[in-house]
């Protein structure tokens, strides 16, 4: 038997009134439990596994899916705006089609704890979510900086073997809105509007160019 605290990132409804439950946990890594009856009403689940909720959750089990055998919520269930909700969602999606081992996802569930939190009340969702992918591109190795001799005024553009590096075609995000973002300072729309397109395409390298269908209800 093992407990640990956790969110919930997808449900898939199983057989007549079970559940197979995608999980982040904090130091088992990413795990699949089978939560069995959650969907009867007199479920001992029953309203226990909420996605964007920390969960203190048990579980056994020698293989890949587990079967979940308690579960309770810890942290509390907000009701954010609708794009912040679909933010959340995006970010489910984006750990889901991510391959991170144990270690990484234990450097992560502290990131996404937090966004989460951050998310429920916050309006910058765009910038929230840059910083997010950020954390993602240096756990799979795409620590993103830029070559000093690159001018403020020098445009952007992700090249997955090398990185970010000058662009002479594509106007994407300059080098000065980049320095100024990973130092946390304050941006422009249109600064941020350029941050978005520069990370479009390191997104999509990350997850092998599988689509994610929550960016479609994003505005960002």
């Amino acid at each position: 038997m093992v407990t640990d605290d956790a969110f919930i990132l997808h449900k898939i409804n199983y057989k007549n009134s079970s559940e197979i439950v995608k999980l982040l946990t904090q130091s088992q890594g990413r795990i699949d439990a089978i939560a069995r009856g959650s969907r009867g009403p007199k479920s001992p689940f029953k309203g226990q596994l909420q996605a964007f909720v920390e969960t203190t959750i048990s579980f056994q089990g020698r293989h890949d899916l587990k079967t979940l055998t308690q579960a309770e919520q810890t942290g509390h269930a907000g009701a954010p705006a609708y794009l912040n909700q679909v933010a959340m969602l995006y970010c489910n999606e984006l750990l889901l089609l991510l391959n991170m081992d144990d270690e990484h996802c234990g450097a992560v569930y502290p990131v996404y704890r937090q966004l989460i939190h951050d998310l429920g009340r916050s309006d910058s969702v765009a910038l929230l979510l840059r910083y997010f992918e950020l954390k993602l591109c240096a756990l799979n190795g795409y620590a993103l900086s830029i070559d000093h001799g690159l001018s403020d005024s020098d445009y952007l553009v992700f090249q997955p073997d090398h990185g970010l590096v000058a662009s002479h075609s594509k106007k994407n995000c300059d080098a000065g809105t980049f320095r100024r973002f990973i130092s946390h300072q304050p941006l422009s729309t249109e600064q941020l509007r350029g941050l978005n397109r520069l990370f479009r395409p390191i997104v999509n390298h990350l997850v092998g160019g599988r689509d994610i269908h929550s960016r479609r209800l994003l505005l960002t």
